[in-house]
């Protein structure tokens, strides 16, 4: 089974190097200042090329701008405020997110009326039009940020490619439980220390650390040293490393921003959505590497230890050279 996991984990490689895009969602919030008025902020997300997304916000045609939206763009973000008004309260007025239904965001909305009670709501492209009713509640911030943890781990080639050198490295499922249990909780302790603000890291050597593991563990599976501690006690390894990625995961859950009154909730759900999405990918690499294993097995033949350890280590020190010039 191992050889032809390697064999998965190299087209998995190839792929999540060929296949990436932002997962940060755009976020509007709207405060409620008396029943006539309101605060709005609108914050979306700008693509790494020169074309940004061209999503805008539309009210209900009763809803007027009290003021011309001041915009400015910080940090791959293009942030928006103003102030609207309305004659009566916004029960049973509509939003409506243009351009959402020709992409793969979504819009995380936020409401606060007068009395501090938040209404939080997750826009989608399939349904881009939300309207306020009385009983107006929901599950956004749950829904929200779990599917960012779960869109960031598996589009987070450094992070899928640690894992799958776990996976390659603890040789059997009782050690690759446990080896993965370690990670998470690892991983888990300093994304929740980091993002509540109680352990302050700088971002770059941090990343760069990453890579690093990367490269460690490639090394450590091309060397296959059974009696190396890598092999003997993978879980000391992964919990270590992990302790590292959680400071990463951490930065890109800033990134993307945590709700002010809601941010134990949202990181918690965050923390959920990487698990998950971790665990998809450990049960994809196994299930179909013995799906493959009884396809073709002529594979063992094949020294891919080798040749996948060898393709992530240059990966993964290009990485490390990349991030060390951010230094």
């Amino acid at each position: 089974m191992k050889t032809v996991m390697r064999i998965w984990i190299l087209l998995l490689l190839l792929l999540s190097l060929s296949f990436g895009h932002d997962s940060k969602p755009a976020y509007l919030q709207i405060k409620a200042l008396d029943s006539h008025h309101y605060d709005v902020l609108w914050k979306v997300p700008m693509q790494s090329s020169k074309k940004k997304y061209m999503l805008s916000v539309k009210f209900d045609e009763s809803i007027k701008n009290s003021h011309e939206p001041a915009e400015v763009e910080v940090a791959g973000w293009k942030i928006m405020r103003w102030r609207i008004s309305t004659d009566s309260s916004l029960l049973g007025k509509k939003i409506k997110i243009e351009g959402l239904s020709s992409t793969a965001k979504e819009v995380l909305l936020r409401y606060i009326n007068i009395d501090g009670k938040k209404i939080s709501s997750l826009i989608s492209p399939n349904k881009p039009v939300y309207t306020f009713t009385q009983g107006s509640k929901g599950d956004g911030v749950a829904l929200a940020y779990t599917k960012m943890g779960i869109e960031h781990i598996l589009e987070g080639t450094d992070h899928l490619l640690f894992v799958a050198c776990l996976v390659m490295i603890a040789n059997t499922f009782g050690k690759l439980l446990w080896t993965i249990t370690g990670f998470t909780l690892a991983h888990s302790v300093t994304l929740f220390l980091s993002a509540l603000g109680i352990v302050h890291m700088p971002i770059p050597p941090i990343e760069a650390s990453i890579a690093l593991s990367i490269v460690f563990l490639a090394v450590e599976i091309a060397k296959n040293d059974k009696n190396s501690l890598t092999y003997r006690y993978p879980v000391i390894v992964s919990s270590s490393f992990g302790l590292l990625h959680g400071f990463g995961f951490a930065s890109a859950l800033m990134e993307i921003g945590l709700p002010q009154n809601e941010r134990v909730k949202a990181l918690l759900f965050f923390n959920v959505g990487v698990e998950l999405g971790q665990l998809a990918f450990v049960m994809v690499l196994l299930t179909l590497s013995t799906i493959l294993f009884k396809i073709w097995k002529s594979a063992r033949n094949i020294e891919w230890n080798k040749i996948v350890s060898y393709a992530i280590g240059s990966i993964a020190m290009m990485w490390l050279l990349q991030r060390l010039l951010l230094f």
